[in-house]
């Protein structure tokens, strides 16, 4: 299982790499390290079921270290990345995944999907504009 070799390499790195040697605190290290990693799935599990804002704010936070100088097309793309990845996958056969048969594109084919103007929001934007009509200056 490949959680379970990720943990032993992560073992095998704090004997070799930071000479920890203690089983004890190897133990600690590694449940953090475990706990650290639920947070990690439960925030990308709440942006799958919540909407793109909450996966978005899980990816910044998780891959991006929390840049402020984020590059929100990129993270747009990178949301939309996934969003079709796991509908891709939902769509095939479990024999399919385990045989390997899944083709993952680039992320980067994402762009124009993200730079679209979307519906909705041209939607609101005439909703908001017709909001305040009433507060333009009367014309002289």
């Amino acid at each position: 299982h490949l959680l379970d070799h990720f943990f032993y390499v992560a073992e095998e790195r704090m004997v070799q790499d930071h000479n920890v040697h203690s089983r004890m605190i190897r133990n600690k290290y590694l449940k953090d390290l475990y706990v650290q990693w639920r947070g990690l799935l439960a925030g990308y599990d709440e942006g799958l079921v919540r909407g793109d804002t909450v996966l978005a704010t899980a990816v910044w936070r998780n891959v991006l270290k929390a840049d402020e100088n984020v590059d929100f097309v990129g993270l747009g793309q990178i949301v939309s990345y996934m969003r079709g990845v796991l509908q891709g996958l939902d769509g095939m056969s479990d024999e399919a995944i385990a045989s390997g048969e899944v083709v993952f594109g680039d992320p980067a084919t994402e762009r124009s999907r993200v730079l679209m103007r979307s519906s909705m929001m041209a939607s609101l934007n005439q909703s908001i504009e017709g909001e305040f009509e009433h507060l333009s200056p009367a014309p002289s």
